[in-house]
This record gives structure tokens, sequence and C-alpha cells, in this order.
């Protein structure tokens, strides 16, 4: 299978890179532009001259970020329609290794970004009337329902639902390599997201820390929402709005030494500590039989208390 047309008005093709070396085949269908999204050195191609190229230089792994490549190849394919030779309308190759999952991808981002009405699985249904091999990996097709939920911006890296992914991206990095990610981005608007290290060392320094560092929490949202990288937790009542923290995604370093990534801190003199000291009575196994036992609630009910406050206090 050399290339397939994509169904519809378009002169819309994906294939393999071996179409490449099928000279009749690109003259036949009139090729004009090509896509090659893949690493791959193309000089010895003959005739290479005669197309237009965009090279898009990707593995085709699941995390691999082809999501920040839709809008530059969709406006390239947009006008390698038009711009075709003597007068005519273009014809666009969209190839990779294979034809399969990379060059599916990018053609099915085209689709979307034309075509407000196509769906993901729509669009690749699509394509497999002409290509039954079409199958982007699971990373890419999940890439291409954010894009679809983004709206298929024309400014993708301005888009905070592609800074919160990168975001995500970077911060597992970050935490798998036990360092501060270089990135950062504004939490989801359809709610505060919890990524407070769990595995943070606890320090008997905690209590010269002056700040607390929390999850995020529901009053925070406003804040959060507005999509910035950093600024000032507030009192959520609107007559007061006075400072008590401050939030940072890219994280920051407690007084203590440790570091805490994304971050949300209250300052310790601008809110009250309140020590729980809720008893609750179990039954507990002693050498004597079954007694009764006095047992703190917050170590019973599974409260989950930042790493260093675990066994001191509780907010």
């Amino acid at each position: 299978m050399a290339l397939s047309r994509v169904p519809g008005n378009e002169e819309l093709y994906v294939g393999g890179i071996f179409t490449l070396r099928r000279k009749n085949i690109l003259e036949t269908t009139g090729i004009t532009h090509i896509v090659s999204v893949l690493k791959y050195d193309f000089k010895d191609f003959e005739d290479w001259d005669k197309y237009e190229h965009l090279n898009i230089d990707v593995d085709d792994v699941d995390d691999e970020n082809l999501l920040g490549e839709f809008e530059r190849s969709g406006s390239w394919i947009e006008n390698g329609l038009k711009e075709g030779r003597n007068g005519k309308k273009g014809a666009v190759l969209v190839h990779c290794a294979m034809g399969k999952s990379r060059s599916v991808t990018i053609m099915i981002a085209y689709l979307l970004r034309q075509n407000s009405e196509q769906s993901v699985a729509s669009a690749l249904e699509l394509i497999r009337e002409s290509r039954p091999i079409a199958e982007p990996n699971d990373g890419f097709l999940a890439q291409l329902e954010l894009y679809k939920e983004m709206g298929c911006p024309r400014d993708i890296d301005a888009h905070p639902k592609y800074q919160r992914w990168l975001y995500q991206r970077e911060v597992e990095l970050a935490l798998a390599a036990g360092m501060a990610p270089d990135k950062a981005t504004p939490v989801s608007q359809t709610g505060p997201i919890s990524s407070l290290p769990t595995d943070l060392p606890p320090t008997p320094l905690h209590s010269a820390c002056t700040h607390h560092f929390l999850h995020p929490l529901s009053w925070m949202r406003p804040e959060l929402e507005q999509g910035l990288l950093a600024g000032r937790l507030e009192c959520p009542n609107s007559k007061c709005r006075g400072q008590l923290g401050r939030y940072a995604w890219q994280g920051m370093r407690c007084s203590c030494g440790v570091w805490v990534c994304p971050a949300f801190s209250l300052q310790k003199g601008r809110v009250d500590e309140v020590t729980k000291k809720d008893i609750a009575v179990h039954q507990v196994m002693g050498k004597d039989g079954f007694r009764t036992a006095n047992v703190n609630s917050a170590e019973t009910d599974g409260i989950r208390l930042p790493p260093e406050m675990k066994g001191k206090e509780n907010l």
C-alpha cells in the first residue's frame, strides 16, 4: 500500500516512506507538497527539489509531542492545497515510516482543524476507508482528543490547556528525576489538581518553617483559574481579600530546605492553626483479649497531610 487518498474533495494522501521511491505514483497523483513526520535524511531521494517539503522530526512513541505541531502542519497543508503548479490546486502527501501512526495523526489533526463537526473517531474512520492500517498510538490519540477539546486553536502554545498538558509532562519527568521542573502551567479550569509530592523527606525543622504547604483547595479556584504560573493566595472573604500566601507551579523551596512542586503555601502568621484532638473509640486486641482504646481520628480516618506535617499538626 504505497499511498492512500483521503476521501473528500481535497487532494490529500497518506503513505509510508517507500512512497517517495515511487516517482511514477507521485507524478500520477500530482503531488506538489510533502509532509514528512519522522527523523530521516531525505537528500538521497531523486528530484526532491520538485516538491515543497515540511519535515516534523518526531518518533512514533506515546510521549512524543505532536500536539504542538498540529497548527504548523495544518496551516502548511491548507496552503499547499491552494498553491499548486501552473494555476492548479496542489496535492499534499503526508507520510511517516509506515503510513500508520504519525502521518495519520497529522492528517486527523488537519481534518479536525478544517471541520468543527469532525471528531477524532470520525476522522480516523474516514482515513481508514482507503487506508485500513491507519492506527495512531494511544498517546497521539489522546493528544488529538485534547486538540479537539481545545477547539483546534490557531495559537496552540498560548492555550491554557496546552500549557497544563506540558506542565503535567514536565512535572512527571522532574519528580522522577528528583528535580524542579523547567516549565510550569496553570491548573485545570475544570478543577484544581493535587500533585504535591508524597515522598518528600520529613524534616525536624518544620516548626521553624514560615509556611504551610497544602494541596490545592476549592477556595483557591478563582485565583488558579486565571492561568498564571505564580501569584497570590488571598482570603476568600470578599470583604477581606488579604494575602494569605502564594503559589508557584514551578515550585518553591521551603525555609527548611525541602523543594515543593507545585507549591501552594500559606504564611503561618496569616492563618490560625488548630490541632485536631478528635478521639475515636476502637476495639483493639491486647494480650488479655479485646479492650477499648482511644485513638486519634486523624490516624484512622485516612486524612492525608503533607509529609513534613505528619504526626505533628493538622491544618
